[in-house]
């Protein structure tokens, strides 16, 4: 997924009704492919003059948008609501389900879950004849640096000659690597990443991680010796997996702050009603679900109040002019209105055991 993808911008639009349309496609038969879908959509719709529309009239200016901008590869999101007059469609860098949404505000979890699962991070492949850099974006090389070493060998010349080529070489070495720690340094004011990945010669590796002032170092979440005359696909399926470790790591530690914090009566939260509430209170600074977690809830069409369960009126209101939502995406949409995180979790039994979603809080 694009980082330029905003989602609090997308998380503050919203209508009284189901009006906007969101699809994700994962290429350009994918049209073809939802119809049935879509079809049966109007059908459930019929009965609401509004809601069906809004349908026919957004379906419309995607075809019209689709006839302007061919849609020839790669994966879509279209999001239309033609209430407001407005369409986005953004190319995403990784596969995506394909998957139609009819909502009062676009679905935006698909992308918060890929922004989480694919954030950014640097990559330093490095051996004693040349060092790459590059940042690796939504699952894409964003950016690429190229430095040469050309380190020599150890060789055994004996005596003070021995002493002086190990000198000499150190030193270039030390250069080499200080070279190197300066292009990530210049990387790291143009782009943001938290993350680093030292792969290649373990010698060159060692001297990179030596020459990291504290602040980069710190960052460095995965090295690794590698043989780089293996190719790319081997090297890329090292790094990932590298990443992906360290993914599944932070996931677990962001449970057990937020369970020892629960425990000591410290600001924390558990379960979706609670979580839901400090959302609305703006309390919440970073929240984590199971990935697999369904949550059910209405919104108000009169007051625009938004509820967990699957309730018949509004508890506010007492209004019955009330439709289902996905409560997650809302979730999603609340916090990122208010700036705070949420990590997507592969399963977490005890966070399932409390009900799939718990939160820090700001205070």
């Amino acid at each position: 997924m694009s980082d330029e993808i905003d989602l609090k911008r997308l998380a503050k639009m919203s209508s009284h009704d189901r009006a906007f349309l969101s699809i994700y496609l994962s290429g350009p038969d994918s049209m073809r492919r939802i119809k049935k879908r879509i079809d049966n959509i109007k059908k459930m719709l019929k009965e609401n003059r509004d809601e069906s529309e809004h349908l026919e009239e957004n379906l419309k200016l995607i075809e019209d948008y689709f006839d302007k901008h061919p849609y020839k590869s790669g994966s879509l999101c279209v999001f239309c609501c033609w209430l407001l007059d407005y369409l986005e469609a953004y190319p995403l860098n990784v596969p995506v389900e394909d998957m139609v949404w009819v909502d009062s505000s676009p679905y935006i979890r698909p992308l918060a879950e890929l922004k989480d699962e694919y954030e950014s991070f640097a990559v330093v492949v490095a051996d004693n004849e040349f060092a790459r850099i590059f940042l690796v974006s939504s699952g894409k090389t964003d950016s690429e640096e190229k430095i040469k070493g050309n380190i020599k060998n150890h060789v055994k010349v004996g005596g003070w000659s021995q002493q002086r080529y190990e000198r000499r070489r150190d030193k270039e070495l030390h250069k080499y690597a200080k070279e190197i720690v300066d292009n990530l340094k210049e990387l790291d004011k143009k782009e943001e990443f938290r993350r680093i990945i030292l792969v290649g010669g373990k010698e060159a590796i060692r001297e990179i991680h030596k020459a990291l002032p504290d602040r980069l170092a710190q960052n460095v979440v995965g090295e690794k010796a590698l043989d780089l005359g293996k190719g790319g696909n081997y090297l890329g399926r090292e790094i990932y997996d590298l990443f992906f470790v360290e993914e599944r790591k932070s996931e677990r530690d962001l449970w057990e702050e937020i369970k020892t914090r629960y425990l000591r009566g410290e600001p924390a939260v558990v379960g979706v009603q609670d979580v839901l509430f400090a959302g609305r209170m703006g309390r919440v600074e970073k929240a984590i679900v199971n990935r697999t977690a369904r949550f059910s809830g209405i919104r108000c069409r009169d007051c625009e109040g938004l509820f967990s369960g699957e309730l018949e009126k509004c508890p506010d209101c007492g209004s019955e002019s009330v439709f289902a939502v996905d409560l997650l995406n809302e979730m999603v949409e609340l916090l990122s209105k208010t700036g705070a995180g949420i990590d997507f979790a592969d399963e977490i039994g005890e966070l399932a055991e409390v009900g799939g979603i718990a939160a820090l809080l700001r205070y």
